[in-house]
């Protein structure tokens, strides 16, 4: 498996734009797996899961490692092609309509998440949600330094934590985007 797979088209962002098919691709950047045992994983049932891991193979995001007999059937077991996953920025250079509906389409499986949290929100250390959008100036170094940064801390948090003396593991969404500002756009 690759450290950082670059995702190559637009089909592959819009699948990953969709909650549940990124769910089931992270159980499965964590390692070698069936569709029955991310089924488990997920607390859903199988048959829900057999579409949306067709639909992440034929897209060349996760693939075969395995494949063995069992009961008349091929059990395959599947794996991540990457561990993180990463837009290749030329898919985007164009001007195109289309690269706007897949970014829009990420967006707003985020939006959905992070407005379904504020919702549900408390002031338990559990249900905190922190949301920001900023903007910020400064030379080209230091934003170079703070896109350096942000870009270490989500190297360093996607890697796998352990559980510490039987502490249970909970999932967080983050949607993070550093970006240059057109002057001319404003």
């Amino acid at each position: 498996m690759q450290e950082v797979f670059k995702i190559s088209n637009l089909d592959q962002i819009r699948l990953l734009s969709d909650p549940f098919k990124l769910g089931i691709l992270q159980a499965f950047a964590e390692g070698e797996r069936t569709t029955s045992e991310v089924a488990e994983v997920l607390g859903q049932p199988v048959t829900k899961l057999y579409r949306h891991v067709d639909a992440l193979h034929d897209a060349g995001l996760l693939k075969i490692t395995r494949e063995k007999k069992k009961r008349g059937t091929i059990e395959r077991h599947f794996q991540a092609v990457g561990q993180r996953f990463e837009a290749d920025h030329s898919l985007f250079s164009s001007e195109s309509d289309e690269d706007a509906v897949a970014i829009r389409d990420v967006l707003r499986a985020g939006e959905d998440e992070i407005v379904d949290a504020i919702r549900r929100s408390d002031d338990s250390e559990d249900g905190k949600v922190t949301l920001v959008r900023m903007r910020l100036k400064g030379s080209p170094a230091r934003l170079a330094e703070l896109q350096q940064q942000l870009t270490h801390w989500v190297e360093s948090v996607q890697q796998d934590d352990e559980p510490q003396d039987g502490e249970s593991m909970i999932e967080a969404g983050v949607l993070v985007a550093f970006y240059p500002i057109d002057e001319d756009k404003r």
